[in-house]
């Protein structure tokens, strides 16, 4: 079944299953970017304050299963094949007629239920006010909700403008529950968060770039730092994660553990200092080196970026230009694919430059979401050429993903595989025992 908003099949579904949301406390995230980046450093945080540590995300790298973890691994296949299987036959018993996703969210709930954690970190999957995971946790389990940058995604289902979709959003809200949100939102998207946020009566703290403080120790080397009132100073720049961008998503998830820190007591600032430096979250401006796809050993990177959407894409655009400056010719190789219903010109418009190389992808079909197909690499082609002026630098290449990196390393310039989370996937399902 394909996506399909709404509450009711899940809350049907859960009541099937006996409620194992209500086991445990929950930090709930939503947002159009920068969520699932928040939820990688609050699951590593967390496992590494001695919580035992659910995390579900979406969409899945790999395979369903990998969008659910427990302590920072993604749980066994036995678990989750027994789990899914459960809730799909409960889902068929009870005429539920549940979509993949209400499945698959169910069987994260159920799957933390079993294995008893301490805290979910549960990313919203589209919108926030009638996706699967707003359902009913137990009184009083939600520490803490958390909304990211908001942006123009997904209009079919959320809306035409930043208002409407900020609307959908703030649906995660829950009376008297704090909400944590980052400062770079746009003045309406604000608006609508603390119109909606005072009609729950949430307590909102808004993170904003004037609170971070930068520092330059004896060496030159600038830090960047967040004061906590439970932590005291946190380095920002601590954080593994690539992108500038990573300060504000790391200062969201500590703010959120700030505000809720007498319910989580074994979180203090060594296992914050900890959590950081073990975070871990694939496909989002992951460096690899070239070897990996061409067994040479040479020095020569290759950037995997999930960028779907113009304000991801204009972040990828602005770290990519720290790698053109290693560049021998300043310029770049472009491999991407697109989601079908993704405006493949605009996205690119923001990243190809005159010099640039460009090669169309594909990807296969994804499991569980058999709605989701890739654009024509025909269309890429057109698009590519309209903007780099002529099909010079349009190259293509037969074969799979990785052949068509192999082609492109051939240039020594960086490599940037980017435009769907899809396509991210089939180049690091190779690689899962290395990465995952």
């Amino acid at each position: 079944m394909s996506i399909s908003l709404g509450l009711e099949r899940i809350a049907s579904l859960l009541h099937a299953l006996k409620s194992p949301q209500k086991g445990f406390q929950v930090f709930h995230v939503a947002g159009t970017n920068g969520k699932g980046s928040v939820c990688a450093y609050l699951s590593s945080i967390l496992h590494h304050s001695s919580l035992t540590t659910g995390r579900f995300t979406s969409p899945h790298l790999i395979h369903p299963r990998y969008s659910i973890s427990i302590n920072e691994k993604p749980v066994a296949k036995a678990l989750f094949d027994d789990a899914h299987r459960m809730v799909q036959l409960m889902s068929k018993r009870e005429a539920i007629d549940a979509t993949s996703f209400e499945l698959l969210t169910a069987t994260a709930l159920e799957i933390f239920y079993r294995k008893g954690i301490d805290v979910a970190v549960v990313e919203v999957g589209l919108g926030g006010r009638f996706d699967a995971t707003n359902v009913d946790y137990k009184v009083g389990g939600v520490l803490g909700t958390i909304i990211t940058r908001i942006g123009l995604d997904h209009q079919r289902f959320l809306g035409d403008t930043v208002e409407e979709i900020a609307r959908q959003k703030t649906g995660i809200m829950r009376r008297d529950v704090p909400v944590t949100v980052h400062g770079d939102n746009e003045e309406i998207a604000r608006k609508v968060i603390l119109h909606d946020a005072s009609i729950k009566d949430c307590p909102v703290t808004i993170v904003s770039p004037r609170i971070l403080r930068q520092e330059v120790d004896e060496h030159g080397l600038a830090s960047v730092y967040l004061h906590t009132k439970s932590f005291g100073n946190i380095n920002l720049s601590d954080t593994p994660l690539n992108g500038s961008y990573q300060h504000m998503n790391l200062a969201c998830a500590i703010t959120a553990l700030d505000l809720a820190q007498a319910s989580l007591p074994t979180v203090t600032s060594s296992s914050i200092r900890v959590g950081i430096a073990n975070t871990k979250w694939p496909g989002r401006l992951q460096l690899l080196n070239a070897s990996k796809f061409t067994g040479d050993d040479i020095q020569q990177c290759v950037l995997l970026d999930g960028a779907h959407n113009v304000q991801a894409a204009t972040f990828l655009g602005e770290y990519v230009e720290t790698l053109r400056k290693e560049s021998k010719d300043g310029s770049i190789s472009w491999v991407m694919a697109f989601s079908g219903h993704r405006n493949c010109k605009e996205i690119m418009s923001l990243l190809l430059k005159s010099g640039d190389r460009f090669y169309p992808a594909s990807f296969g079909p994804v499991d569980e979401m058999e709605w989701v197909h890739p654009l024509e690499k025909n269309e890429l082609k057109i698009a590519a050429r309209d903007i780099l002026g002529s099909e010079e630098y349009v190259l293509s290449v037969d074969g799979a993903t990785k052949d068509i990196i192999r082609d492109a390393c051939k240039h020594e310039s960086p490599v940037v595989v980017c435009g769907s989370l899809y396509l991210v996937s089939e180049v690091l399902a190779g690689l899962r025992d290395e990465y995952f």
